[in-house]
């Protein structure tokens, strides 16, 4: 079976806000221009995104297949006039162009990763891609240092393989040192995008790739809640 990206999208919260109450069409010819590239927030560049002008032209793909009649209520009250996947869709495009960037690996990983932040397993895909679990793993964070938690993610990772048998012997096995290496950096980014997450004008959206849109996102920003109840009320 193919394996499944986890990813965890860091989304600016101003920014999505002021492109979630653009009139629809107003927002789309904006970005066939390419005017709202000053809007998106500078990239991280250890974290994945896609180039403005691919995730312009992901939006302008789906957003040319609706039959909205776009008003000026804004794009995201608009989209009650359309299936709720198809709508959450859009948002999940939509939140592209308002991310820093995102943390993607496989769930298999992360599932590993988690386990080691926090100190507890991860007990199936419902668990990993829980609210609970995100709100524990940010304020996780907090208590370790991003070195030191590859680290251990790095120890965790062969004491599995020699639970199991599997050798730990780079003379066997080509694949040890490019793995162990791979573990510490993923795990080090995932460190550092949940401790960036922790800044009050971003949000972390967390979904699982090329899935239901309206799964994506925890608590008050989970894609479906949104389009539900509208943005969540402004912070004091």
């Amino acid at each position: 079976m193919a394996s499944v990206d986890l990813v965890a999208r860091l989304v600016d919260i101003a920014v999505f806000r002021g492109l979630c109450s653009l009139p629809g069409d107003q927002l789309a010819l904006a970005l066939s221009k390419g005017e709202l590239r000053d809007k998106r927030p500078d990239e991280i560049p250890s974290l994945d995104r896609a180039f403005d002008i691919d995730a312009e032209a992901e939006f302008l793909d789906w957003y040319d297949e609706q039959p909205v009649d776009w008003t000026p209520a804004g794009f995201l009250q608009d989209l009650s006039q359309i299936p709720l996947e198809e709508a959450a869709n859009g948002l999940r495009l939509l939140s592209d162009l308002a991310s820093p960037g995102s943390f993607r690996c496989w769930e298999g990983r992360a599932m590993l990763y988690l386990d080691v932040l926090l100190g507890r397993t991860i007990s199936d895909i419902e668990d990993l891609y829980s609210d609970s679990t995100w709100v524990d793993a940010k304020a996780a964070v907090s208590s370790t240092q991003p070195d030191e938690y590859a680290e251990s993610v790095v120890m965790s990772w062969m004491a599995q393989r020699e639970d199991m048998g599997e050798t730990l012997d780079p003379n066997k096995d080509a694949r040890i040192l490019p793995t162990m290496e791979s573990h510490q950096t993923t795990a080090d980014v995932l460190h550092r995008t949940l401790q960036t997450a922790l800044l009050p004008e971003l949000f972390l959206m967390v979904g699982r790739d090329w899935t239901e849109a309206s799964a994506w996102g925890q608590g008050q920003w989970n894609l479906q809640k949104l389009l539900e109840s509208g943005l969540p009320e402004v912070s004091e």
